[in-house]
């Protein structure tokens, strides 16, 4: 089993409640910090594993009181871009934080956020930038994940009954290219890790790590 990882989500808006949703089957140790009373008091009674604290992410004094030091995960998912760069600054320099994460949603804003130290940084509207991109083309198949400074995305499609996968184990499949399974999704909504032995059948949901030259081959053999 893979080792619990302690997570602090700052900002309680739409993208800490899907990513609470995705995290939550790897029951890691998930903390929310969001200044609206409301927003925690809904994220509290939705989710009641996950300690949820009412007060300002990038204040030194809220973090001390959360317990901040030595953390896996800052993530900084509030909608102003300073407060993100602040907060990781912060972590990672006073709380020694593993690993610092930031919402940028002004995409120009990007390169200064990597030149002053944070770990990884997402845009969401490049994110949709890309997904639409490929939407364009590949109907039914989106990107997951751009992996930074690389072509390899992680794609996401339900798999078609007409792909000569469904009926098939990871193992006697002969993925495209290079591209390997992340994880299976049944359709009553069970999460399967890869293995050689695990069988894939139509409407699974997979999601496939691959390199973008291996789209259109990806698309034609499992999606379409």
């Amino acid at each position: 089993m893979a080792q619990s990882m302690r997570i602090f989500i700052i900002g309680g808006g739409k993208l800490a409640y899907y990513l609470i949703k995705t995290l939550r089957p790897y029951r890691h140790n998930i903390a929310v910090v969001e200044q609206q009373q409301e927003v925690c008091e809904r994220i509290a009674t939705e989710f009641d594993e996950v300690r949820v604290y009412n007060g300002d992410g990038t204040n030194i004094g809220v973090l001390e009181e959360v317990d901040l030091q030595d953390a896996d995960f800052y993530i900084a998912a509030t909608g102003k871009d300073e407060n993100n760069l602040v907060g990781c600054q912060i972590a990672k320099n006073r709380f020694n934080v593993k690993r610092t994460v930031a919402r940028v949603n002004n995409p120009k804003n990007t390169e200064m956020f990597h030149l002053l130290g944070v770990d990884r940084v997402y845009s969401g509207t490049q994110i949709l930038a890309d997904i639409i991109e490929q939407e364009i083309d590949y109907i039914g198949m989106r990107v997951a994940y751009a992996i930074e400074k690389s072509t390899k995305r992680i794609v996401e499609f339900k798999l078609s009954e007409r792909s000569d996968a469904a009926g098939r184990t990871l193992q006697q499949y002969n993925f495209p290219g290079k591209s390997k399974v992340v994880m299976i999704t049944r359709e009553n909504g069970s999460i399967e890790m890869p293995r050689g032995d695990l069988m894939m059948h139509s409407k699974d949901t997979i999601l496939l790590v691959c390199d973008e030259s291996e789209y259109d081959i990806i698309w034609k053999k499992m999606v379409r």
